[in-house]
């Protein structure tokens, strides 16, 4: 069987070891790194790879800067998986690139799915979700660090047989599931992702750190509950990813002993994944933009659409905005502001 050509843009810790994956199992990915260090690394020693005890490296030959370094398109499938403040731009630069059946995988934190729908043609456009963990520790170094499924879909929920052939492809990498409600799975991931990744920029924690605070534990399930209020309101039914998406789900009239249960719940989920470090943070830490439109942001446009209330999510907006523009500093004392706006 003919293998797809498949474009992988973004090789940053998910986009290294998926690349990786795929070239171990037989496949030829055309890589765009967008970092001309990320380039050299790999071209000079290939992708390096840890996955718990086993270390491993592959060769990646057809490894490029920019999109327009590649001598030809004419390819099957690209996978985009940057951040999505630049996801738009690269699928609009990208669809010239690829056969006239071809697609785009939108990999993002966050929906992004409507706007490289408008962008491109929806039609051309198949959602994905990420549910393990990867970081690049030096150029072309990568780690897996934690396990997890792949979730891919159409976004009018067929199983087509192009998803059937992106599934083959993921699979090589990790757990992958077909799911013909990939946006019901979007909106449970955004849930989690409003919550551990926003609240992480601000407070500069890990999620263990976090959540030993009472006051994030009670914004942890206010900007939750907003979250999930919101996709039922607009129609959309949650999809199961790691777990039920309504385990964390606070009710507006919830009395005491319903808070304790939701809050107890929010402390097992900082044990159990207590080392992990908000992508939003990182990024603040470089000195670069967040994710926030399309999370929190997200969330406030479609709510005002459907008339639902979610002061926090907004609030937690402005604040991200306000770091990336210097107007306030990166500190656990921010939790305090939210706190009081709205106790």
């Amino acid at each position: 069987m003919t293998r797809q050509r498949i474009l992988i843009e973004g090789i940053g810790g998910i986009g290294g070891v998926f690349a990786a994956k795929l070239i171990q199992a037989g496949y030829t990915p055309t890589l765009v790194t967008n970092n001309q260090a990320i380039t050299d690394a790999i071209q000079r020693n290939g992708l390096q790879i840890t996955e718990g005890e086993y270390s491993y490296r592959v060769s990646a030959p057809d490894t490029f800067t920019d999109l327009e370094d590649l001598p030809s398109g004419d390819y099957d499938a690209a996978y985009l998986i940057m951040k999505a403040d630049a996801v738009v731009n690269a699928a609009h630069r990208t669809i010239t690139l690829l056969k006239p059946e071809g697609y785009v995988v939108t990999f993002q934190n966050g929906i992004v799915e409507d706007a490289v729908g408008e962008a491109i043609d929806k039609e051309r456009v198949i959602g994905g979700i990420i549910g393990w963990g990867g970081t690049m520790h030096t150029p072309g170094v990568y780690e897996r660090t934690t396990g997890g499924n792949i979730h891919i879909g159409e976004l009018d929920g067929r199983v087509s047989e192009r998803l059937k052939t992106l599934a083959e492809a993921c699979k090589t990498c990790m757990p992958t599931i077909m799911t013909d409600n990939i946006r019901g799975a979007l909106w449970s991931k955004l849930a989690i992702n409003c919550v551990i990744t926003t609240i992480g920029a601000l407070t500069g924690d890990t999620l263990g750190e976090m959540v030993k605070d009472a006051r994030v534990r009670k914004v942890f399930l206010q900007t939750y509950s907003e979250v999930v209020d919101t996709a039922e309101a607009c129609g959309v039914t949650l999809e199961k990813i790691a777990t039920d998406p309504k385990l964390l789900y606070l009710p507006r009239d919830a009395n005491i002993v319903q808070y304790i249960i939701k809050e107890t719940m929010v402390r097992v989920v900082g044990i159990r994944y207590g080392g992990s470090k908000s992508s939003s943070l990182q990024s603040l830490e470089r000195g670069r933009k967040t994710e926030i439109d399309y999370l929190n942001g997200y969330v406030v446009q479609q709510a005002q659409k459907v008339n639902v209330p979610t002061p926090v999510n907004a609030a937690l907006v402005n604040m991200v905005k306000e770091i990336e523009s210097g107007q306030r500093k990166i500190t656990r004392a921010n939790v305090g502001d939210l706190v009081q706006e709205f106790t």
